[in-house]
């Protein structure tokens, strides 16, 4: 038997998590373009939690790995 990995759980719930944020959002905002940007893994979990709604507002995806970067540094490199 194997054993289990709670820390790939939770990956995957945070995911859906941040996919009904986004839902939320559109609902109470005229949010009309969103550009996603998430590590290759965290990509692919989201793009299989996202709504009809969410999938037609994303005009870019980039997968890579933010976390840790400063605000200017993140500025940067999506104006890139």
């Amino acid at each position: 038997m194997q054993q289990t990995d709670w820390h790939d759980i939770e990956k995957h719930r945070f995911v859906r998590e941040v996919a009904g944020a986004l839902d939320r959002l559109l609902r109470q905002s005229h949010v009309q373009r969103i550009v996603i940007v998430a590590p290759p893994r965290t990509l692919a979990d989201l793009r299989r939690s996202f709504s009809p709604a969410i999938e037609k507002r994303i005009v870019a995806e980039i997968a890579k790995d933010l976390t840790g970067f400063p605000i200017d540094d993140i500025s940067q490199y999506l104006t890139a």
